[in-house]
């Protein structure tokens, strides 16, 4: 294994709230079928509208109640890693693994989350809140790398790195993780959430009650001892 792609949310920690469903309720939006929040992603869902105009609608909504840079912060302060992320990415960094972060989340949240986590992965890859002078939102660019584009980056890497499926190990959790696949790639799935985990050609191990990431590393121990017919069993 050479590189290894995590999702966030609910990946990394624990089960909370959608962040941007947090923060549209946050400012005092309904969230229930046939609101603003509910309708802007059925409509990208549908195709009406592709993913930036749904950052930019989005945007918009979220600057009509003045969302400022605090706000987020305290946003991030509210989610929690799981045990055992500094063991498990120390010990793949020790193997000389690539290690990336694609998440349709917020990237200064992913980060302040992290704290010094941070320094253990090659790239962090999500959507970008740009502030203002006064700190207040000014706009969202939209991350690349979401939903079926999961897959795109993962191309991208193997492009770039001369690497095949096989030496890629991508971790997630949510439906807009379900794409990754397409690329080649290994795939586990952890506590799936809004996920056909019985769908072997998308997920090829999954863990439905993972408390501590550290349980992770005997999987990787064993990919990385055996041949690669073996380690393709053992997923």
């Amino acid at each position: 294994m050479k590189a290894i792609i995590f999702d966030f949310d609910g990946t990394l920690t624990y089960k909370n709230s959608n962040i941007w469903r947090s923060i549209w309720e946050g400012l005092g939006y309904d969230v229930s079928a046939g609101s603003l929040y509910s309708n802007l992603y059925s409509k990208f869902i549908r195709k009406e509208i592709n993913y930036q105009q749904w950052c930019d609608l989005t945007c918009q909504a979220f600057k009509k109640f003045n969302l400022n840079k605090k706000f987020i912060d305290n946003i991030s302060t509210k989610i929690r890693l799981l045990p055992g992320i500094k063991n498990l990415l120390e010990f793949l960094k020790k193997k000389g693994v690539s290690l990336h972060l694609v998440s349709g989340g917020i990237k200064s949240v992913i980060e302040d989350v992290l704290g010094e986590n941070t320094k253990y992965f090659d790239s962090i890859n999500a959507n970008v809140f740009v502030f203002n002078n006064e700190n207040y939102l000014d706009y969202i660019r939209g991350t690349e790398f979401d939903y079926e584009h999961k897959a795109t980056f993962i191309e991208k890497l193997k492009e770039r790195n001369c690497l095949k499926g096989e030496d890629i190990c991508f971790i997630g959790n949510g439906d807009n993780d379900e794409w990754a696949y397409l690329s080649g790639c290994k795939t586990i799935c952890v506590n799936p959430d809004n996920v056909d985990v019985n769908n072997k050609l998308k997920w090829n191990i999954v863990f439905r009650n993972l408390n501590d990431l550290e349980d992770l590393i005997p999987v990787f121990k064993k990919i990385f001892i055996t041949s690669l017919t073996d380690e393709e069993n053992s997923f």
